[in-house]
């Protein structure tokens, strides 16, 4: 059967496109607070402010996104998400900006995106087609890096140059995000929910159920647990990179948002070569443990190059880094019961969710008070995702390979 079937190709181009807003609004209102306050801590804290109402929304979420129709919740965020953009793009054109009230709104469209993202992980494989569950990953892996190479430097620039940049980068993303709504209330599909009955506490039930899956599969907790470890330490990449580009001496926001794009045009190429080869079952886990390691030691070390080696760098982890993502995402997905899956996602994106609120805090304090070259804060970050690495794929080998060396038929 041929993947890009009616459901598929509405859902991955509706996610596209509001990506594309999402990628302006993230770098948009990371400048916008940084440029406020010149401290990386209300940076960090800023961050926090859109996690924890996801975590707490994820929780609530799984439950619900495995009970009603995912197709109306994604539509129906995206037109709420457009109208808050504009609202916010209307705000910024008169001038006003307050750190503490644009990190509630942070933290509401944490709030929203965390379902969508939920509803979106748990819709998404009953488009696929039976045995293009790895090609239909690839193209998936493809929609924020092409957002990101497209929108980040537009947005440096528009920073840079108009003095309403944002403003208008924010009206955009209102448009995208209500561009992609009304693509996506055009999918007809039957969808797999919980059909269990409802009876009193049932929502409990459900996330005991959810708990109760884990303890049987040591496998997706560990991958749960690695991930948790790798967001740690992505914290310090998201929090200290672009304060290092823009109290540079050096180098400029536009250089920054240049390595952004080398990164992003790693993984289109990477899900391009995905969708047109699959790596063979047995050797998947091997492939993925390999690229762990590689992606957290130079992530760790690029930026004590020359600039050229730092777009080298970031283009090679971005390359990597899809075929960490396919892996994981098809093997788990296709692994995972489909009345579980919002579930056991949302839970997924909980163990991430502490890890970077972790992150945050820790490595924005040492930034804010040790005086250390935030160059050498990301360097002694990555011991914890080196070390996971270690306590989790390699020890728990039989677990991962269960699920990472399956063969993947629907």
């Amino acid at each position: 059967m041929k993947l890009w079937n009616r459901n598929f190709t509405i859902l991955t181009i509706g996610s596209f496109i509001s990506a594309l807003g999402n990628s302006a609004a993230g770098i948009g209102f990371g400048i916008l607070v940084f440029q406020a306050t010149g401290s990386p801590l209300t940076l960090a804290f800023f961050t926090i402010a859109n996690i924890i109402p996801r975590m707490i929304t994820a929780f609530l979420a799984g439950p619900f996104v495995d009970r009603h129709s995912r197709v109306k919740t994604i539509y129906t965020l995206d037109f709420i998400s457009a109208l808050c953009f504009a609202t916010v793009g209307v705000v910024l054109f008169t001038g006003f900006f307050n750190v503490i009230l644009f990190t509630a709104l942070a933290a509401l469209f944490g709030m929203i995106d965390t379902v969508y993202q939920i509803a979106f992980m748990s819709l998404f494989p009953e488009t696929i087609p039976p045995g293009q569950f790895s090609k239909a990953y690839s193209l998936s892996s493809l929609i924020w890096p092409l957002s990101a190479a497209v929108m980040v430097p537009i947005a440096a620039y528009m920073f840079k140059h108009f003095t309403n940049g944002i403003a208008l980068l924010m009206l955009f993303t209102s448009l995208t995000y209500l561009t992609a709504a009304l693509f996506e209330t055009t999918i007809r599909i039957k969808e797999t929910l919980n059909d269990k009955p409802v009876e009193r506490n049932q929502f409990i039930e459900d996330m005991r159920e959810g708990f109760k899956y884990y303890r049987m599969e040591r496998g997706i907790l560990g991958i749960g647990l690695l991930f948790t470890a790798f967001a740690f330490v992505s914290a310090s990449h998201e929090l200290l990179l672009m304060p290092y580009f823009l109290t540079s001496d050096t180098f400029t926001i536009q250089d920054f948002s240049f390595l952004i794009t080398a990164n992003s045009i790693g993984r289109i190429i990477g899900g391009i070569l995905h969708y047109k080869f699959t790596y063979p079952p047995k050797r998947r886990f091997q492939i993925a443990v390999t690229v762990y390691f590689t992606i957290e030691i130079v992530s760790a070390t690029y930026l004590f190059s020359p600039y050229f080696l730092m777009i080298a760098a970031n283009f090679i982890m971005g390359l990597f880094a899809v075929t960490s993502f396919n892996i994981r995402m098809s093997a788990t997905q296709a692994y995972l019961p489909p009345a579980m899956r919002g579930r056991i996602n949302s839970t997924q994106g909980f163990l991430g969710n502490i890890g970077t609120i972790g992150g945050c805090l820790i490595f924005g304090v040492v930034a804010e008070y040790s005086g250390l070259d935030y160059r050498i804060i990301m360097l002694l970050a990555a011991t914890a995702s080196i070390s996971a690495i270690f306590l989790f794929p390699i020890r728990l080998h039989r677990d991962f390979k269960k699920i990472y060396n399956a063969e993947v038929k629907s």
